[in-house]
């Protein structure tokens, strides 16, 4: 880690950027592509501490009491608050559909005796029918 280390209390586990040779050999060891392993955002304190690249898989060394020290591998990923250059142009677009709707007229719901409004109660009973195969309504018990 870098020499203006923030990361030195007990509680931070070691973090460690791997070489390419060493990436190859662990993916072949444990068998595995490297879109299937655990990831960790390019903005984590810890990875921009490692100045680490999208991509690149990170070795992280926690301990603990009960097993002691362990290896976990984390593949570091854009940031979450980063936006691609898609995605900002469709924020845009967004943006600008949004106050072109701004003096339309809201969208008109149904009423609730037309035809297009549905009872969630009726909907229920009928998928509850279609279930047990029956299209006819179940018969109530007679008093006697």
């Amino acid at each position: 880690m870098s020499g203006n280390n923030k990361f030195t209390h007990v509680l931070v586990p070691r973090h460690e950027v791997l070489s390419k040779e060493e990436s190859e050999r662990l993916l072949k060891e444990l068998g595995v592509k490297v879109w299937q392993l655990p990831r960790i955002a390019q903005d984590d304190p810890a990875i921009r501490d490692l100045n680490a690249e999208v991509g690149q898989i990170v070795r992280v060394t926690r301990s603990s009491e009960l097993v002691g020290e362990y290896e976990v591998y984390r593949l570091v990923v854009p940031s979450f608050s980063q936006k691609s250059a898609s995605q900002k142009k469709e924020a845009s677009a967004e943006a600008g559909s949004a106050k072109e709707a701004v003096g339309a007229k809201p969208a008109k719901r149904a009423k609730k005796g037309s035809k297009k409004a549905v009872d969630t109660k009726e909907v229920k009973a009928k998928s509850s029918r279609a279930k047990k195969g029956s299209s006819a309504k179940p018969n109530k018990k007679r008093k006697e």
